[in-house]
């Protein structure tokens, strides 16, 4: 797995790749992008990448710097901007998008569906009324009038040891159900320390004001933009979408996998009969891996 950032629109972007770095020829004829969910923090996604690319070639990409980016249509330019540049046209593409991530997959299919055969699957997809779901609500408040607030706070919290602050995240992490098992050093030498949990280390990473500060303006975006379902877009290419909804998705309740039913019957939408949760990233990633795998074999 490399890590490094690229200039797209002149804006630092955060890149992960597994099997080889964007700078070297693309040798295989199929490409998987994912596409993250709010926060767009891609440390959350490094297990499921792993879990994936056992079979499969992946590359994931977040993160820019200008408050115009943080809009639904400016993370849809950013992710063009970059298949533009470093995508050859004799690749066929599969978006992975998950959460406000589906929505954008959307767009980028119906973009490159003709020239690179493009397909997506969508996680836990908030395709619909975000701001009216159980979460939505709840999350209003702080994105309006408060948001400055928690910022605030976020800062002080962040001027905090980095070992307490550590401890403190792992214990609220641990205390949702996330597995946070501490990954054992690889050095043999003794008293070596342990590794953080790479979702440790993400959640950390967001407590800066700033990355929360983006994070907050973009839901707030979201919130605002994402309202009746767009029917007719995943009508036309309901063959080249596969859409899986959770039984208890605060972002994307049951009401909006039936409406989807009833809009688009054609579509091929799933119910998860595991339980996942809509964060699937700090529980379920090797599974909901495997799934994604299955899809993927269908369509290449």
């Amino acid at each position: 797995m490399e890590e490094g950032y690229v200039d797209i629109n002149h804006i630092p972007t955060r890149v992960i790749t597994v099997g080889g770095w964007i700078d070297q020829p693309i040798k295989k004829r199929h490409l998987i992008i994912v596409i993250p969910g709010n926060p767009g923090l891609i440390g959350y996604y490094e297990e499921f990448v792993r879990s994936l690319h056992g079979e499969l070639l992946v590359l994931g990409k977040i993160l820019s710097d200008k408050p115009e980016l943080f809009t639904l249509d400016g993370q849809v330019n950013h992710k063009i901007k970059f298949i533009d540049t470093y995508v050859p046209t004799d690749v066929n593409l599969h978006f992975i998008g998950h959460s406000i991530g589906a929505k954008i997959c959307v767009e980028l299919v119906k973009r490159y569906r003709k020239t690179h055969n493009a397909a997506a699957y969508l996680l836990f997809p908030t395709l619909e009324r975000m701001a009216q779901t159980p979460s939505g609500r709840k999350l209003w408040p702080i994105l309006g009038p408060f948001r400055k607030v928690v910022v605030l706070a976020a800062s002080l919290i962040n001027r905090l040891p980095e070992s307490w602050l550590t401890t403190i995240v792992q214990w609220a992490m641990r205390s949702k159900g996330s597995q946070l098992s501490i990954e054992s050093s690889t050095s043999s030498a003794p008293g070596a320390p342990a590794i953080v949990h790479v979702n440790v280390r993400t959640t950390m990473s967001l407590l800066h004001p700033q990355a929360l500060e983006r994070s907050l303006f973009m839901a707030h975006d979201e919130l605002k933009v994402v309202g009746e379902l767009n029917a007719e877009d995943i009508r036309l290419h309901s063959d080249r979408l596969v859409l899986y909804f959770g039984t208890k998705d605060h972002w994307c309740p049951l009401e909006y996998y039936h409406n989807l039913q009833l809009q688009v019957p054609e579509a091929r939408a799933i119910i998860c009969p595991h339980g996942f949760e809509h964060a699937f990233v700090l529980q379920s990633s090797q599974q909901m891996a495997t799934i994604v795998s299955e899809w993927i074999k269908e369509f290449s």
